[in-house]
């Protein structure tokens, strides 16, 4: 696997804080994310022999398998899962204007959401400067002999206290931002290639990318999918989003081609997304 490709996928299953189990411990890769849709037990591996000395490997429901339920689901030949899911990625892979036009308008929710905090940001960079200023002035009164050594080791710590709050704060107004955006293109760029990523795959990074897309994908009887995704792939793949996201796109192309919009409308042309309050959907493909 190409170093950009392995670099996407744990960048992505990072800012998810997944944790990547050893392959001997589940013994196939889907094993602990596909589940069975009828009531919704994980699928374990079974081996059949036939009379013949043949072995089929099969995926089973452990509800039935156990008893636990009073699940029918019969048994599904692993390869068949295993093209099922191939299959997903296939559909769902988004094309290069695809990818273009996500980006332009999250990173530009992104841009108006920074500024809207711009006002609180202002307002803890003069509570920090003030800070400094007072941590500035204890110092001169202390070597002008105006405060006691002990007066100055009180007042600097509460400061320092105080100053260590407000400047992990002003980083978190940058940081989150920035590691959202950067989140955000890792995703992007592993979406409009998954298809190719996934078929490449060896088992072990299949299961990584099986990771970072989905926290569960149920088979139902009649052999479709209903998949749960991680975020943000479930606003990425979202069939409105992506609408609007390539009418946003159209509009933005227009403003920037027309001689007859001012330079001041682009903002109005926004459809506006919440980047991070969209709920975790289930699709059926």
């Amino acid at each position: 696997m190409p170093a950009e490709v392995w670099y996407q996928v744990q960048s992505v299953l990072t800012a998810h804080q997944c944790a990547v189990e050893a392959t001997q411990v589940h013994g196939h890769y889907l094993k602990g994310t596909i589940h069975c849709g009828q009531c919704g037990s994980r699928l374990i591996v079974s081996n059949a022999k036939n009379r013949h000395g043949n072995v089929y490997c099969y995926f089973v429901c452990s509800g039935r398998h156990s008893k636990r339920t009073d699940c029918t689901r019969q048994a599904m030949l692993i390869e068949d899962v295993e093209k099922l899911v191939e299959d997903y990625y296939t559909r769902v892979q988004i094309t290069p204007a695809q990818q273009d036009a996500l980006a332009g308008m999250l990173h530009h929710e992104f841009d108006r959401l920074m500024a809207a905090e711009t006002e609180e940001l202002e307002r803890l960079t003069t509570n920090r400067d003030r800070l400094e200023g007072e941590q500035d002035r204890l110092m001169q009164a202390h070597y002008a002999d105006a405060i006691p050594l002990s007066v100055l080791k009180r007042e600097q710590d509460r400061i320092v206290a105080e100053l260590d709050q407000v400047t992990r704060r002003i980083d978190a107004h940058f940081g989150d931002y920035a590691d959202a955006r950067a989140h955000l293109d890792d995703a992007l760029g592993l979406l409009a290639n998954c298809a190719d990523i996934y078929r490449r795959c060896d088992d072990t990074n299949r299961r990584l990318c099986n990771q970072a897309f989905f926290t569960k994908v149920f088979i139902d009887e009649d052999n479709e999918l209903r998949v749960e995704h991680n975020r943000p792939f479930e606003m990425l793949l979202d069939p409105q989003v992506n609408a609007n996201a390539l009418t946003w796109a159209a509009d933005e192309h227009k403003a920037r081609t027309s001689t007859n919009v001012s330079v001041g409308k682009g903002s109005s042309l926004v459809r506006d997304v919440d980047v991070a309050g969209l709920e975790p959907a289930t699709s059926r493909v």
